[in-house]
C-alpha cells in the first residue's frame, strides 16, 4: 500500500534465519559472504578451549636435523682419523731407533789416501757443496731432497752417549744430513767431517748393533722428523750402511714406504747404492786436491819465468812463484768448492 508499512517477503525472512546459522564450511566467528560476523554459539559449561602446542616442541623439531647433521660430521671425522692412523707406513718410529741391519764398508784406497785427514783437506763443508743436487737418481730410483741440515754440533744429529763420545774423540767438526723421499722408499744420508781416517772408523764402529736390542750402548742417527714419511724410518724393515772415506764418514739409511714391520725382510741394496751418491762431493774434493797438487808441482819454478803463467796447470798468479791459481782457496790454500 502506498505510504503504508510494507510487508516483508518470505525470502527476506529465510535469509535472516540463515544468517543466524553458522556456515559449517567456515571457521567459527568468521565473516559471512555479506561481511557480517554472526554471533558465536555459547560453549557448554566446564569446557575449555584447547591450547595450541607449546613453542619448545616446534623448536625441538627444527633443531633435530641440525643435531643429527653434527653427529654425522663427528662420526666421519673419527673414521678419517682412524683410517689415517692405521694406513701402512703412517706410524712414526721411536725417536731413538736402530736399523735392522747395519754394515760398515770402505770406499777404497783412492779416497782414503787423498782425504786422509783434515790436515790435507781443511776446507769446511758448505751447504751449496753438500746439497747442490736436489735429486739423486741411481738404480732406477729418484730420491728428492725433503730436508737438509748442516751443523757444527755433530752430537745434534745422533742419539746415544757412546756415539756422542766417539764423535768428540774423533774430532768431529761438522755433520750434514739430507732427508730423501722416492716413490717407494724413504732415506737418510749423514756425512761426518772428522779429523782423520782412524776417527772415521771409530765412529762407524760405535754404531754397531749391540747383541741386546734393548741396550743403550752405542747409538745411531736421528731422523729429525716428527711426522711425514721420514718420521716412519725405523718403524718398518730398514737397513743402513756406513762408508769410511778418509776423514769423512757417510751413513746411509733406507726403508720401503709401505713397510710397517721390521720382520718383512727385503733387499735394500738399490736404494742404499742410490743414497751413496751423496758422497759425490768427496770425489770432487779429491779431484780438486789432486789438480791443485799438480798445479803446485808444475809451477814450482814459475818465479823465474816471465810471469806469463808457464806450466800446464798455471793460473793467473803463476808469475809470483807461489803456484796459486784462480782455483785456489786463499784462506786454506786449497781449491775452492
Amino acid at each position: 500500500m502506498p505510504g503504508g508499512r510494507g510487508r516483508r517477503r518470505k525470502n527476506d525472512d529465510a535469509e535472516a534465519i540463515a544468517g543466524l546459522v553458522a556456515d559449517p564450511r567456515r571457521p567459527e566467528g568468521a565473516p559471512g559472504e555479506d561481511g557480517d560476523t554472526p554471533p558465536r554459539p555459547p560453549r557448554p559449561k566446564g569446557s575449555r578451549r584447547k591450547r595450541p602446542e607449546s613453542a619448545p616442541k616446534k623448536s625441538f623439531g627444527r633443531a633435530l636435523p641440525l643435531l643429527l647433521g653434527a653427529l654425522g660430521i663427528a662420526v666421519i671425522a673419527l673414521v678419517v682419523v682412524l683410517v689415517i692412523q692405521f694406513l701402512p707406513g703412517a706410524a712414526a718410529a721411536p725417536e731413538q731407533t736402530r736399523p735392522v741391519s747395519y754394515t760398515v764398508i770402505g770406499s777404497g784406497d783412492s779416497l782414503n789416501n787423498a782425504l786422509a785427514s783434515q790436515d790435507v783437506d781443511s776446507r769446511p763443508l758448505n751447504e751449496h757443496e753438500v746439497f747442490r743436487n736436489e735429486e739423486i737418481s741411481s738404480q732406477g730410483i729418484t730420491f728428492k731432497l725433503a730436508d737438509q741440515t748442516l751443523t757444527e754440533d755433530c752430537a745434534e744429529l745422533v742419539w746415544g752417549d757412546d756415539l756422542k763420545k766417539a764423535l768428540k774423540g774423533a774430532g768431529c767438526t761438522q755433520a750434514a744430513r739430507g732427508s730423501y723421499v722416492a716413490d717407494d722408499y724413504v732415506g737418510l744420508a749423514v756425512l761426518f767431517n772428522l779429523s782423520d781416517t782412524d776417527g772415521s772408523q771409530a765412529v762407524a764402529d760405535a754404531m754397531e748393533l749391540p747383541d741386546d736390542p734393548d741396550s743403550d750402548a752405542g747409538g745411531f742417527l736421528l731422523t729429525g722428523a716428527d711426522d711425514g714419511d721420514i718420521a716412519a724410518l725405523g718403524a718398518g724393515y730398514n737397513e743402513a750402511e756406513a762408508t769410511v772415506s778418509g776423514h769423512y764418514l757417510l751413513v746411509t739409511w733406507a726403508q720401503p714406504k709401505d713397510s710397517t714391520s721390521t720382520e718383512e725382510k727385503e733387499s735394500l741394496s738399490s736404494p742404499l747404492i742410490a743414497l751413496s751418491s751423496f758422497r759425490d762431493l768427496l770425489f770432487r774434493r779429491m779431484t780438486q786436491l789432486e789438480e791443485f797438487a799438480e798445479h803446485q808441482g808444475g809451477t814450482s819454478g814459475a818465479g823465474t819465468d816471465t810471469g806469463t803463467g808457464g806450466g800446464a796447470g798455471a793460473g793467473t798468479g803463476a808469475g809470483t812463484g807461489t803456484g796459486a791459481g784462480t782455483g785456489a782457496d786463499p784462506a786454506a790454500g786449497q781449491p775452492a768448492g
